[in-house]
């Protein structure tokens, strides 16, 4: 045995000294987190409507991979990789639970969806009724316990159903109260509108609206993929909107796009630009939409601008303001007037 080990001694030090810093760097996480090109979904194969229609074209949403506290081999690669961008965590990460992150990417996405289904079956003539609800997306570390939670749909604040002004009138250090639904229980719990570090009085929560679909006429299905995020809405809604309407918007062409959509058919900003952008060349994609809404260097437009000029590609890139200005573009395609 020791004449074995003496053999191959020189080989088990090598081994050790290569084994061990690169199991290291594979395990350990820094507080660093990035984004890489992700998936192009069809939106047929999520969303299930009017089956007896099949265009010659398909929609499609563009989403990212993301990963939060990443490893020291993930630090590494994704900076010396083009297509991956790599950033400090942002001091809100700090106050809260890295896992409600993705609890929220699923709120957001369940909302997405709804809101799609609003916005495309409203704007093809049929009728749709759903509530909206300001909901808790997100806690943070210094909420007063034993009040809020993650999915918290809110009725009132201080019994008042318009909530901005109901917070304007919130005193710093005062308690609030909040009706809520919760677990389809209507309840009252209370939080404190703390003085923190910064100077700032807050409660410790996010809110946003959440739509829930009442009643329709139209029959669909939804069928789960893994993809969370609101960013599918506005495609979302263009592929519902052409699968009541029959209209073919789609003429044959992968149409793809990015950006969120409210009820009343604006529509909002994304993250992940350049790999979406990148995302969608590397599929094919022959007309790509996303919002702009300003002509600042970080609108969503502008900053795709830089991506897609960098790109050798044949793929249309399209700033929209709302779902309307999707609909005029696609229609002035299909009619063959489109100066391209």
């Amino acid at each position: 045995m020791k004449l074995t080990y003496l053999k191959y001694k020189i080989y088990i030090f090598v081994f050790i000294g290569l084994f061990i810093p690169l199991m290291f760097i594979s395990l350990f996480r820094i507080e660093y987190s990035f984004t890489a090109p992700g998936f192009n979904d069809d939106i047929s194969e999520f969303i299930v409507i009017n089956e007896d229609y099949q265009p010659d074209g398909s929609f499609h949403t563009t989403s990212i991979l993301s990963v939060d506290k990443v490893t020291i081999l993930q630090y590494i690669v994704g900076n010396l990789e083009s297509k991956v961008t790599v950033v400090e965590f942002p001091d809100f990460y700090y106050n809260i639970d890295l896992d409600d992150l993705d609890t929220m990417s699923y709120l957001m996405k369940d909302d997405s969806l709804s809101t799609s289904l609003i916005v495309g079956i409203r704007e093809a003539g049929e009728i749709i009724d759903y509530d909206s609800y300001l909901t808790v997306y997100l806690t943070y570390n210094y909420l007063s316990p034993n009040s809020l939670e993650l999915g918290d749909k809110i009725i009132a604040i201080n019994g008042q159903t318009d909530y901005y002004d109901a917070y304007r009138e919130v005193e710093c250090n005062a308690e609030v109260e909040f009706e809520i639904i919760r677990n389809n229980e209507e309840m009252t719990v209370y939080a404190v509108n703390g003085l923190r570090d910064n100077g700032f009085c807050s409660i410790g929560i996010y809110l946003s609206y959440i739509s829930e679909i009442n009643s329709t006429e139209v029959e669909y299905e939804l069928i789960d993929n893994k993809t969370g995020g609101p960013s599918g809405g506005l495609m979302q809604s263009l592929y519902i909107y052409d699968q009541l309407t029959e209209l073919n918007l789609s003429q044959g062409l992968k149409i793809a796009g990015t950006g969120t959509i409210n009820a009343d058919g604006s529509i909002g900003y994304i993250g992940g630009v350049k790999q979406k952008i990148i995302t969608a060349d590397i599929n094919g994609i022959d007309i790509f939409f996303i919002p702009h809404l300003s002509d600042d260097e970080d609108d969503n437009y502008i900053e795709a601008l830089r991506t897609y000029n960098s790109l050798d590609t044949d793929m249309i890139l399209v700033g929209v303001y709302n779902f309307q200005e999707v609909l005029d573009y696609l229609e002035v395609m299909r009619s063959g007037d489109l100066d391209e």
